[in-house]
């Protein structure tokens, strides 16, 4: 069985929070544009299980009036989970100093192997010192690489907070200085 994870953005604003995603009105109803979208349980699951543990659980009450009027149809499901960790919690899960989840030295076939999607993901690196005992033919089939687990946490919380920091850019864009005092990013899991 499948399991869909709708993320929004909500901002703290004037003691309350508000959905800072943008939207419009068709059929009468108010549509809103998702901050990120997932419809894999195995992918995204690690990522919103790690957005539990940094955040939490919300009850349907705590939040936006936004998010509450386009969701009231599950106000009572007892089946949708309602996560939230708040933004700087997120980015603190980040090394500030580290573009990518993992780095090493690699066989370059094996890069290239994973790049044009042959592999799902590198599994085997050298160390600097093995490196350094390899003669010059040895090295020449090394090299240092960076890279994301495709399925991990780290890539998603990346994409993310880069969305959240789209959103309070064109919020602020549209509404001027208004002072948001902190973010976090709601996932509601069907």
């Amino acid at each position: 069985m499948s399991t869909s994870y709708f993320l929004y953005t909500e901002a703290h604003i004037d003691n309350k929070w508000v959905c800072i995603n943008p939207g419009f009105d068709m059929d009468g109803k108010r549509r809103l544009a998702m901050t990120y979208e997932s419809g894999s349980r195995s992918y995204f699951g690690q990522t919103a299980d790690m957005i539990e543990e940094i955040g939490g659980r919300l009850r349907f009450e705590d939040l936006s009036a936004e998010l509450q009027g386009r969701y009231e149809s599950c106000r009572n499901d007892e089946f949708v989970r309602i996560l939230s960790a708040e933004v700087d919690a997120m980015r603190g899960c980040l090394p500030s100093r580290q573009a990518h989840e993992y780095h090493g030295i690699v066989l370059k076939d094996a890069v290239f192997a994973y790049e044009s999607g042959d592999a799902e993901d590198l599994y085997e690196s050298i160390t600097p010192e093995e490196y350094a005992k390899l003669d010059e033919v040895g090295k020449q089939l090394y090299q240092y690489y960076e890279w994301d687990d495709p399925m991990g946490w780290f890539v998603h919380f990346k994409e993310i907070l880069e969305h959240v920091q789209w959103q309070i850019h064109d919020w602020q864009s549209v509404y001027g200085d208004e002072a948001i005092n902190k973010c976090r990013v709601v996932v509601l899991v069907f």
